[in-house]
């Protein structure tokens, strides 16, 4: 018996066949679209946070909020700071602080804008004030004054080993993903766990 042509028996070969024929155009459109979603991100802004001393660094574009925080022990009083600041719109907002006391320079009131809490553990933190700005200068300490540290999540910095007894700058400002790279932190970063 001869069968019409839509009838036929097709081999498995012939299956295979014209599956991978849909399915080369599939991935061909899949290569095409991701293509295009890797130009179109790299063109879209970012924030982006820089640490400069004689040349630069560190540098990371990072998400909108990001937190930035630098901890270290006082010079005076001898306890410890934690100072966490966010970037938002290519700014450095002044977040939270953390002190053990109040004395010699740190804060003992909330700021306008803020708040000031006093915690069991000891823990005073100073929040708020609508503070911003698009660089800190910025004074590391040695293993002996300061042990300065900078924790970018996922990386954390000890900067008193990296800029012993210097002045850096940390900066941020807003440009295309493509012109954000990231520079040394991966490398002289730790993750944390």
């Amino acid at each position: 018996m001869i069968l019409p042509d839509k009838m036929r028996r097709v081999t498995s070969g012939q299956a295979f066949s014209r599956l991978s024929g849909r399915l080369n155009g599939t991935a061909a459109r899949a290569a095409i679209v991701a293509f295009c979603a890797v130009l179109l991100l790299a063109e879209l802004p970012v924030n982006y946070l820089v640490i400069s001393g004689d040349a630069v660094s560190l540098a990371s574009p990072v998400p909108s909020g990001a937190p930035f925080t630098t901890i270290y022990v006082h010079s005076v009083e001898k306890t410890p700071v934690i100072d966490t600041y966010r970037i938002i719109d290519g700014e450095i907002w002044v977040w939270e602080e953390m002190v053990r006391s109040h004395n010699a320079g740190l804060p003992f009131d909330a700021p306008e804008h803020g708040s000031f809490v006093m915690a069991d553990s000891g823990w005073m933190t100073v929040q708020g004030g609508r503070r911003s700005m698009k660089s800190i200068a910025y004074r590391v300490g040695d293993a002996d004054i300061g042990q300065n540290r900078w924790y970018l999540p996922p990386y954390f910095v000890k900067a008193y080993e990296k800029y012993p007894s210097r002045r850096v700058f940390i900066e941020s400002g807003v440009r295309k993903f493509r012109d954000a790279p990231l520079i040394g932190w991966p490398k002289e970063g730790t993750r944390q766990r």
